[in-house]
């Protein structure tokens, strides 16, 4: 089942993809440009071509490995950057939610203090006959 989220450490995904670096090709590879030598016996001739295949075959898969190495170092550089992204996202999201929370908490506050403020001045359950002005 593949994966549909990864959680990982955004410095350490950098400093991976930073760090990975595909081996150099070993100069025994340099043979695979040199034509088999033909001549002596049959078993030195056999030898020198199955030479040039085992030599071309860990060419290409040197290569291949080199290739899923800068192919790697580019994924996980990707996902490290979208990591970081999100994490910026996430971060205004949840300000812009607190502030909202905070300008209904002091509107609360307001319409709560403001009726308290009327209710002292005319009291609900005193009928108006029996308000007296004051000056």
């Amino acid at each position: 089942m593949p994966a549909t989220e990864i959680n990982g450490d955004i410095e350490a995904m950098s400093a991976y993809s930073s760090k990975l670096k595909a081996p150099e090709m070993p100069p025994s590879m340099a043979r695979l440009g040199i034509p088999p030598n033909l001549s002596g016996l049959y078993e030195g001739i056999a030898m020198s071509v199955l030479d040039k295949a085992a030599t071309a075959a860990m060419s290409a898969l040197l290569t291949k490995v080199t290739e899923d190495m800068v192919t790697d170092s580019v994924k996980v550089k990707a996902a490290a950057g979208a990591y970081s992204a999100a994490d910026v996202a996430s971060a205004l999201e949840l300000a812009t939610s607190a502030t909202k929370v905070i300008k209904q908490g002091v509107g609360l506050v307001k319409q709560v203090a403001g009726s308290g403020q009327q209710a002292v001045e005319k009291p609900a359950d005193q009928p108006a006959a029996e308000i007296t002005p004051t000056d």
